[in-house]
């Protein structure tokens, strides 16, 4: 009693809605995944743009403390003078300036241990240079590629990418250097007067860099103004070009088929600094977030699946067969019955169902009888109404012959009217055969070629295996009747009757021919209707009308009689029904 209300289809029905409103739960857990990931991508993105500018910002210092040395170099009177040279300077104060000069080179690289070494080039005079290195090992630079370009450069500073092979003395150095030059401007005149050259040990730099790594595959990278690599943690890849366009600002790169963030970061000196940054290595920890809710979408699948069973069986799997058991019922097969009659709606929806199912069947079965008492009583109408007809042209004949004194003829007349009632008696069955059919209008001509002294002759083509096929007795002979009386008969020539039986598939069909005078098609059209309809009265569609709604009553509406004819060419019928429903409608309509 504590639990009948669960058995309301009503109750069920929101006990499986209220589990499927775990599915919002799923979608919700997956979108704060979704939420989740992108804000530990965010957070990854800003760390690793924090990154890339805390390098940018120790670049720009080692870069910046490299360049103010240069500026020491160009603001210092004694490289001035020694590069100006003047023409009263003797020998002796030359080589003290010199000296002097080499000595604040040399402290310039004491204070700055990343210097190897530092050279100055006189323009006027190609052959001098001085530097702090005292072994003053210094091939001919003057048409080299680095020298040019600081020329060039008229007083800016150039950099000098890494390279394993020193710039000035032109060997390996078993360790990268890397440069920066300048020109040195005359303070008079404005003109180039000397060129400075800074070469750089840069293994303090690289191991800076290789440092600041983003993951298992994430790096980064610095280039110069042309987009070639300065540093790059392969070293093969310096001095090449940036296979990644360069970009003022981050932006996403689908490298490899993997989602790459692209942080660039500018130098003061005009270069950038690159982090190459792998999302899905970075991310990784949200997995551990992707599935737990993976954990939890499974359970609430498999959930859902035994809730789906449970209400499949409880719900729908009664609803479904009660569904199918209508449609059968609907065909026609009043024996379903329902299975499902529990206590809920759908219980009392299949005992209602039975109870309906079996009422029908008691309704239809009333009414089969009903119809078959009405069938047969319509058949016998039919039957009484073309009796009357025929024993009137038999006798209106046989009449005729009496009055012409011929007496045999009336005998033997009489002797085949008694032969021909006695075939219609139905003793037998209201069905008979082909065959006897055939031969009552055989015996039926008789007394028709008595009265017409033998002007009509009848033909008669039916296959051996056609002869035994059932037909309701004296269907052929109306039509007969009628070929002689309404066809021939008005006629003076001779006139002739053919019945051809065939076979077609599982229907039979009988065509009855005459050459008689034919038909009007106003005539032909008011053969087959009602009386009440009918606008033309005579007794020839008394005949066709019984045979037609015979057939109809028998065999169905798709069979009956056709009448094809045209004056002065005769008329044709054509009878059609089924040997292979005989059973089905014969039998329901006769027993």
């Amino acid at each position: 009693m504590r639990f009948r209300h669960l058995h309301s289809i009503v109750n069920q029905l929101f006990l499986f809605c209220f589990i499927g409103m775990t599915l919002p739960v799923l979608v919700m857990g997956f979108l704060s995944y979704n939420k989740s990931s992108a804000i530990v991508e965010e957070q990854v993105s800003k760390v690793a743009s924090l990154t890339i500018t805390q390098v940018s910002d120790k670049l720009n210092l080692f870069f910046k403390k490299l360049d103010d040395s240069s500026m020491m170099v160009l603001n210092s009177k004694l490289i001035q003078e020694v590069l100006e040279q003047k023409s009263d300077t003797t020998p002796y104060e030359l080589n003290e300036m010199v000296k002097n000069s080499k000595e604040l080179l040399t402290s310039i690289m004491i204070n700055s241990s990343e210097i190897l070494d530092i050279y100055i080039f006189d323009v006027k005079r190609n052959n001098s240079v001085f530097s702090g290195d005292s072994l003053m090992s210094v091939p001919d630079q003057w048409d080299s590629d680095w020298y040019e370009a600081i020329l060039k450069a008229n007083g800016n500073t150039v950099w000098f990418g890494i390279s394993q092979t020193s710039y000035l003395k032109k060997t390996e150095m078993g360790f990268p250097v890397f440069g920066l030059g300048r020109a040195i401007r005359s303070w008079e005149t404005g003109e180039i007067i000397g060129v400075m050259f800074y070469e750089i040990m840069a293994d303090l730099l690289i191991d800076e860099l290789d440092r600041v790594q983003f993951g298992d595959t994430g790096y980064i990278y610095v280039t110069n103004d042309e987009n070639r690599y300065f540093y790059h943690p392969d070293p093969a890849e310096y001095g090449q070009a940036s296979r990644i366009e360069l970009t003022e600002k981050m932006r996403d790169s689908n490298s490899d088929k993997k989602k790459t963030l692209v942080i660039p970061e500018k130098l003061d000196n005009g270069w950038h600094v690159v982090g190459v940054v792998p999302l899905k290595e970075l991310t990784a920890d949200s997995a551990s977030i992707r599935n737990f809710t993976l954990w939890i979408a499974l359970g609430a699948i498999v959930l859902a699946i035994g809730m789906g069973v449970f209400g499949i069986r409880i719900i729908g799997n009664p609803l479904v067969n009660l569904s199918r058991l209508m449609k059968k019922g609907e065909a026609g097969d009043l024996t379903v019955r329902s299975g499902h009659i529990g206590r809920n709606e759908i219980g009392q929806l299949g005992r209602s169902f039975n109870k309906m199912i079996g009422q029908i069947a008691l309704l239809i079965e009333r009414i089969s009888k009903e119809e078959s008492e009405k069938k047969k009583a319509e058949i016998r109408a039919l039957r009484y109404q073309i009796n009357p007809h025929f024993l009137y042209n038999t006798l209106n004949s046989i009449r005729w012959m009496a009055k012409l004194n011929r007496t045999n003829d009336v005998d033997n007349a009489v002797t085949t009217l008694v032969q021909l009632l006695e075939g219609s008696l139905e003793r037998g069955g209201v069905f008979g055969t082909i065959g006897g059919e055939l031969e009552l209008l055989e015996k039926y001509m008789i007394i028709q070629e008595y009265r017409y002294e033998n002007k009509i002759e009848l033909y008669t083509d039916c296959p051996e295996e056609l002869l035994d096929v059932p037909i309701p007795r004296m269907l052929l002979q109306p039509i007969v009747e009628n070929a002689i009386f309404h066809g021939i008969a008005p006629k003076e020539e001779k006139g002739t009757i053919a019945i051809r039986v065939r076979q077609r598939g599982e229907d039979l069909l009988i065509r009855i021919q005459d050459d008689g005078v034919g038909m009007d098609k106003e005539l032909i059209s008011q053969l087959l209707i009602s009386s009440k309809e009918r606008t033309t009265k005579g007794m020839t569609s008394i005949g066709l009308r019984h045979v037609d709604q015979t057939i109809k009553l028998y065999y169905g509406n798709a069979y009956g009689v056709k009448v094809a004819s045209a004056e002065g060419e005769g008329t044709s019928v054509l009878i059609t029904f089924s040997r292979g429903k005989e059973d089905k409608y014969v039998q329901s309509a006769a027993r």
